[in-house]
């Protein structure tokens, strides 16, 4: 939606948010209405004995994003040799984060989910019959992490990265954008263990917070485990390689969240300059293999960044860096804990204006609750409004895309989801609220960005 839409809004618009439980709601554009409260069906469910709630909002169909009401940004690539489908998804993803609207990404959304008795492949799609705008998976699906490989598909040949690649071409087609994170392994561990049957290195298993070893030292190139390290980055080039050839362009976002400390590649275990060359050897390295398909997303931890110098204290540098994205989560959240009021304000005023310096796009690479030790609760959430109250702060700011992280089972999932075909967890008709929200956008309401080469 273009400047001149966002201040005609009409005052008979605000007045239905304000009657509907909504408050007014000031941006760069003017004042404009945010979504409203739950509906009222909505706020009378009552759960049963497990826990879970009936689903009784109804999901309303949604329009398509407009382009010819997007000011579209003159933005180029990183990439000199970017394809143009990948040209045009950085345009879109720019005109979308200079409107009122904001796309919705959910990790690891076709591929794992609690709900596994119901016959799609998504807790988001169980829930509304639409996809996530953003599908995100991670590296460790290419190690069998996340992702897994039946008898018959081994003995057919077939491959991790290229079963993973059929999960992001379907979210192709379906209107999605794919995103890709990488939690790698520790390559010092890698080095010390057997090879596999073919020769190859063994890079299975979690070991990305296994923080010893130097590790970003000796991954580049004169390092010891520079060799090892290439080949963990030919596995992304087989996965990447077959999304150039079906022409699907990748978000992909290696090394995030290194302001903190949690990841070998974290503040306390490289300098600044040894992150940089990190980033930049890993992204010359796949264009190398002639992989032109990517826009590459610098996503430091948002909770260390108290100024736009700590965020760009280990920026790759405007020829390496597409999007400019953080991660950051609300703990145990409730209403006026301070965080959706001014923690997160203060980071989005950051990195959007990092961003329009650099002329770049900018986008909340991850972002969620965080009930106790992980992810939401079953029940007994305090913030059930968390999606709508929390796209409505990131509107107010130059935001592409906000990303949820993943549904594993009933213990640790970040979104709502469905049991059955009528009940689900606690949140789920809030979540109708959301998706029926005109500024959320789902991958049905995706736009044909390809119209913008």
């Amino acid at each position: 939606m273009n400047h001149n839409v966002k201040r005609s809004l009409t005052l008979a618009a605000a007045l239905l948010a304000l009657q509907t439980g909504g408050t007014m709601m000031e941006t760069t554009y003017g004042w404009i209405a945010p979504i409203a409260a739950p509906t009222a069906e909505a706020a009378k469910v009552k759960a049963d004995k497990d826990g879970y709630v009936p689903k009784v909002d109804a999901v309303q169909p949604q329009e398509k994003v407009d382009l010819a009401k997007l000011a579209v940004p003159d933005v180029s690539a990183a990439d000199p040799k970017v394809t143009p489908k990948t040209q045009a998804l950085l345009k879109y993803l720019g005109a979308v984060a200079g409107s009122d609207q904001i796309l919705y990404g959910h990790q690891n959304d076709m591929h794992r989910k609690v709900g596994k008795q119901l016959p799609s492949d998504s807790d988001t799609y169980d829930i509304t019959g639409d996809y996530p705008a953003i599908v995100g998976m991670d590296g460790l699906a290419l190690t069998g992490n996340e992702l897994e490989l039946t008898d018959e598909e081994r003995a057919a040949g077939l491959t991790l990265p290229k079963k993973l690649a059929q999960v992001a071409i379907k979210a192709d087609k379906e209107g999605a954008i794919v995103s890709m994170s990488c939690h790698m392994p520790n390559f010092a561990e890698v080095a010390q263990r057997a090879r596999l049957a073919d020769g190859s290195y063994d890079y299975g298993g979690y070991s990305p917070d296994h923080t010893d070893g130097n590790v970003v030292q000796r991954i580049l190139p004169g390092g010891n485990l520079n060799e090892v390290f290439n080949g963990y980055l030919d596995l992304v080039a087989e996965f990447d390689g077959y999304l150039q050839d079906a022409d699907v362009p990748l978000l992909f976002r290696p090394f995030h969240e290194n302001t903190g400390s949690w990841f070998w590649w974290g503040a306390g275990h490289c300098t600044p300059s040894e992150f940089r060359q990190l980033f930049q050897y890993t992204e010359t390295y796949l264009q190398k293999k002639g992989l032109h398909n990517i826009l590459y997303v610098y996503s430091p931890g948002g909770a260390e960044l108290k100024s736009e110098g700590d965020y760009g204290l280990t920026y790759p540098g405007n020829p390496y860096v597409d999007i400019l994205g953080f991660d950051m989560y609300q703990r145990d959240p409730e209403r006026g804990d301070g965080f959706l009021e001014e923690d997160f304000p203060s980071v989005l005023g950051i990195v959007e204006h990092f961003a329009a310096s650099h002329h770049k796009v900018a986008a909340v690479t991850e972002t969620g609750m965080l009930v106790g030790k992980s992810a939401m609760a079953k029940k007994h959430n305090g913030y059930k409004n968390w999606f709508t109250d929390a796209m409505n702060v990131m509107r107010k700011y130059k935001m592409a895309y906000f990303l949820t992280w993943s549904n594993f089972d009933e213990t640790n999932f970040d979104q709502p989801y469905m049991v059955d075909e009528t009940r689900g967890h606690e949140m789920i008709n809030e979540f109708i609220d959301f998706y029926n929200a005109p500024a959320s956008v789902f991958a049905k309401q995706n736009a044909d960005y390809t119209t913008l080469e």
